[in-house]
């Protein structure tokens, strides 16, 4: 019994989970354009974003005074 398995380990490692990777990519990809996005979700995102991009900078602010010794 002199079998030889690895021909066969490399198509199914090499080739088709390869393959099955690039379909979920693609797939993914495709959902990912056609989400739809309300005005509302859009605001709400945008306004999110704007405070946190405050918070930090006020966090960065509090640490140079703190830094300076005022």
């Amino acid at each position: 019994m002199d079998s030889d398995a690895s021909g066969w380990l490399w198509l199914v490692i090499d080739v088709l989970m390869v393959a099955g990777l690039g379909v979920a990519l693609l797939y993914g990809s495709m959902l990912w354009r056609r989400r739809r996005r309300s005005r509302a979700l859009e605001k709400v995102s945008e306004r999110a974003t704007a405070q946190l991009y405050e918070r930090e900078a006020e966090r960065e602010r509090k640490a140079e005074a703190d830094r300076v010794g005022w």
